[in-house]
């Protein structure tokens, strides 16, 4: 049964059939493959995001020489080519940018999930003897 205040289960399978085939303790395993997952996604995004204006810059060089190559091929190369030189020049800056961020993200969040202590069957950290819930 699923309680309206738990977060809705995700199919941890294929981490857990990762997890498997490395050898430390599997709770552990998983919690950092998550951490990577989610800091590799937020690493992305945020590289995009940084690489933006440049992108943008590159986008308008790539549409101008789109529409000189597609003057050959009036009418529709004038609308082809723009939109596929801007295409082009947007994912020649922003792409490298995301896998970049990406695995900077996964980095990190590899670190924070291997650093973070695991929460114990009796509500403690295993790093310390502070409780992981809230007293209220």
């Amino acid at each position: 049964m699923v309680t309206p205040d738990a977060p809705p289960a995700a199919d941890q399978e294929p981490i857990q059939a990762f997890c498997a085939h490395v050898p430390v303790d599997p709770g552990r395993c998983t919690v950092t493959a998550v951490d990577a997952g989610v800091g590799a996604a937020i690493g992305a995004g945020i590289a995009a995001g940084v690489s933006a204006p440049v992108a943008i810059s590159a986008g308008l060089v790539g549409a101008a020489a789109g529409f000189v190559a597609g003057i050959p091929f009036l009418p529709t190369g004038l609308v082809v080519g723009p939109l596929a030189g801007a295409a082009v020049g947007v994912a020649v800056v922003a792409v490298p940018a995301a896998v970049l961020g990406g695995a900077l993200g996964a980095a990190v969040g590899a670190i924070v999930g291997i650093t973070t202590p695991l929460p114990q069957g009796d509500g403690r950290t295993d790093g310390s003897g502070a409780p992981s819930t809230s007293p209220n």
